[in-house]
């Protein structure tokens, strides 16, 4: 392995990281806002059922990988290192930064602006296989925050009612449950769209190469959980207090259809947010006490992050791109490690 590519594998296994400090709040922001775990308890258990998905990822959610690899660009736009290096740059600049500010953003919304931006730049407009991102990636991602909308409500009200029918005698359990349900979901929907980067470079390297090592899925499963705990508290408050304030119910409607969702759109290879379905699951929660239990500043700034996300993540990872092709390689290796020593100490 060159070290090429061993870089272009380390700089997926660092977004994996990046993408688990961002999305463990959505999976136990509502055990804690509601007062059913402390921040540390939840984290763990529920960083084992994201393990778990990100490992089941590499069988159940190909359809996903390979819409990553070769699904968003046309035939003519010839994939290199050095464009894959830089798409990392985008999706994990973006992503650290947000939840840095403890803002909740899309990991797959960051990877794909830094694709289209990048390959626009590079290859050209017409490089854009744009049927296939409209249908498989831009559809997907608008419309699953309306259904989590729906789908939450849903749910509440059919829980709501077998525990008025006095089935339901406690929910503290089952609240855990589709915590976890969600935890894995989310590692099942992400890990695919984030080991498709890494292994642009495993499959460059060695183009007699076809299958995708398991050991690639652990790594990035391992760096998943690590970024959860080491990183995920900021993101987790906005979620569990900032935005409005949950029963167990309600918090386990919310995970329910968080879980349904994510799960169904990835085994048929639809990358949606889990962010996006998350918060709109929880904001559902949170309306169907009447607007005033919405806190509208933190939801629109939340809103602001899923907007600005694709041209942000696409602005870094087409900076990054343009540095790397046309800066001499020992300028580029200096402001390279300055950045990342920069962007590490904000981190920690």
């Amino acid at each position: 392995m060159d070290m090429i590519t061993a870089a272009g594998l380390f700089g997926a296994v660092l977004l994996a990281f990046a993408n688990g400090a961002n999305d463990i709040s959505k999976s136990i922001a509502t055990l804690i806002g509601s007062g059913e775990s402390d921040y540390k308890r939840a984290v763990v258990l529920t960083s084992l059922a994201v393990a778990a998905g990100a490992i089941m990822a590499s069988a159940w959610a190909v359809k996903m990988t390979l819409l990553f690899t070769k699904g968003m660009l046309m035939p003519q736009a010839q994939i290199h290192q050095l464009f894959a290096m830089s798409v990392l740059a985008g999706a994990v600049g973006w992503v650290l930064l947000a939840t840095r500010l403890g803002l909740p953003v899309s990991t797959t919304h960051a990877i794909v602006g830094s694709v289209i931006l990048t390959a626009v730049y590079a290859f050209g407009f017409d490089s854009i296989f744009w049927s296939s991102v409209t249908k498989k990636v831009l559809l997907p991602l608008l419309l699953s925050p309306v259904l989590a909308f729906g789908l939450a409500y849903a749910v509440f009200k059919g829980l709501f009612w077998l525990c008025r029918k006095k089935y339901c005698l406690n929910c503290h359990w089952a609240h855990w449950m589709s915590a976890m349900s969600s935890g894995f979901a989310r590692g099942l929907n992400d890990t695919p769209k984030i080991a498709a980067l890494g292994l642009a470079f495993y499959f460059l390297a060695d183009p007699n190469v076809h299958v995708a090592p398991r050991w690639f899925f652990l790594a990035l499963a391992a760096a998943n959980t690590l970024g959860g705990i080491v990183m995920g508290l900021r993101v987790t408050e906005t979620l569990a207090h900032k935005v409005t304030q949950l029963d167990h119910l309600e918090g386990f409607a919310a995970n329910l259809a968080t879980a349904a969702l994510t799960i169904g759109t990835a085994v048929h290879g639809f990358p949606v947010s889990t962010t996006h379905v998350s918060s709109s699951a929880i904001l559902g929660m949170g309306l169907k006490s009447g607007a005033g239990a919405v806190n509208w500043k933190v939801a629109g700034e939340i809103l602001a992050a899923w907007v600005i996300t694709l041209p942000a993540a696409g602005i870094i990872s087409a900076t990054t791109y343009w540095m790397l092709k046309w800066m001499p390689a020992s300028e580029v290796y200096f402001l390279l490690a300055g950045t990342w020593r920069n962007i590490m100490r904000q981190v920690f």
